[in-house]
């Protein structure tokens, strides 16, 4: 203390300012100099520990402020609804509008969002959401539900396969009622006419969204769940993109004319593909092989 010129209480307080910031601590080993009074030794922590250490408090303390903001919103617009109950609905007219909220929406959940993914689209359905990822990485759960007209576009059951690699739960469905996301439970955003996304709703708490809730949970128990784990079949080198496609709409329960009208071949040649899949998994029926296909990671 004598070097440095300050007064021993101003540096005591340094030091404990310091060590409760975690970049000191008490040196239990070293004793006091010939001399010196028995005062506590300090030495310094190894500066990217203290720097870890500090970005994780600040992290935690981030998680904590958009807990206790999401909860003081969730009062405030309690109140709000009370005395307005039109709050409880919001329509957004607009794509590029849909697109904001959307984000904005998935950035806000805490715990969990579900999602019917089916056309027409507000923005690239073969981009990958980046946000979903980032929400992925920070512990959030997403449960999707794709249609069979969804798998079908080009290029997106790569993204879907790419997601699930990433912790993605994902199901097909055949013809949900409607497009759909919810987020932790507390908000939900649903097309007003299903072939116009530009007009959305936004649902708050209400009767309505306690419905939607219940509507998503019935779908994903409908739904016939999803893989990507390639290493886990052994009959996966047999079978082409095509015939991933293929089944991906039988595990969805469609039939051979609707399965033409998604692939573009004729139903014949729908009939001898599923023939050959019926032989090469050993199933019995469309359905079966779908179902079995997409159990073992095929699809």
């Amino acid at each position: 203390m004598k070097l440095t010129g300050e007064p021993r209480a101003r540096l005591a307080a340094l030091l404990t300012e310091l060590e409760a910031l975690g970049m000191v601590g008490v040196d239990a080993c070293a004793g006091p100099a010939a001399g010196e009074r028995n005062d506590p030794r300090y030495a310094p922590y190894p500066p990217d520990a203290v720097v870890e250490a500090l970005i994780h408090k600040r992290e935690t303390e981030f998680i904590r402020a958009r807990i206790e903001a999401k909860r003081l919103s969730g009062d405030l617009l309690a109140a709000e609804q009370r005395t307005n109950p039109q709050k409880l609905v919001e329509v957004i007219d607009g794509t590029d509008a849909v697109a904001q909220r959307y984000e904005q929406v998935q950035r806000a959940a805490v715990k969990q969002v579900k999602a019917i993914d089916k056309p027409p689209y507000t923005v690239d359905p073969v981009g990958p959401n980046e946000i979903e990822r980032e929400r992925l990485a920070n512990g959030v759960e997403y449960r999707v539900i794709y249609t069979p007209e969804s798998l079908a576009i080009p290029g997106k059951r790569d993204v879907v396969r790419q997601d699930a690699v990433l912790g993605e739960q994902a199901r097909v469905l055949e013809n949900p009622p409607t497009k759909l996301v919810i987020v932790d439970d507390e908000m939900a955003l649903m097309p007003l006419q299903g072939d116009e996304p530009g007009m959305t709703a936004v649902i708050r708490p209400s009767t309505l969204l306690d419905i939607l809730i219940s509507v998503f949970n019935n779908c994903w128990e409908q739904a016939t769940p999803l893989h990507a784990d390639r290493e886990s079949c052994d009959v996966w080198p047999r079978l082409s993109d095509a015939d991933r496609h293929l089944l991906t709409l039988l595990a969805a329960g469609l039939k051979d004319e609707a399965v033409a009208r998604y692939t573009g071949m004729g139903a014949r040649t729908v009939s001898r593909h599923v023939a050959r899949l019926l032989r090469t998994l050993n199933a019995r029926t469309r359905f079966q092989a779908g179902v079995h296909a997409a159990r073992r990671g095929l699809v």
